[in-house]
């Protein structure tokens, strides 16, 4: 009986430590796609990517919370992209 909470409990920790793997792997590529340092709520690019990687997974829930703009990366470069529209010109 023993064994079976055993295993259960190193299944628990092992799909743990994998998704804070993947939140984290997906919180640095997110930074790291950032087009510039205006385009982060607060903070640079290099100040979120050693958060991420020095507070691992809280870090990594930290910029989602935080420091992630609306969109993303790819949010950013499609606000970059988009150019606004000239009104006319008085007459």
């Amino acid at each position: 009986m023993e064994t079976v909470f055993g295993i259960g409990f190193f299944l628990f920790v092992f799909v743990l430590g994998i998704g804070g793997l993947a939140l984290m792997i997906y919180a640095l590529v997110d930074a790291i796609r950032m087009p510039n340092d205006a385009s982060f709520k607060t903070g640079t690019q290099l100040i979120w990517i050693l958060v991420i990687l020095l507070a691992q997974g809280i870090g990594a829930v930290i910029y989602l919370i935080v420091g992630r703009p609306p969109g993303g990366a790819t949010g950013a470069r499609e606000r970059l992209t988009q150019h606004p529209e000239i009104p006319p010109p008085p007459v």
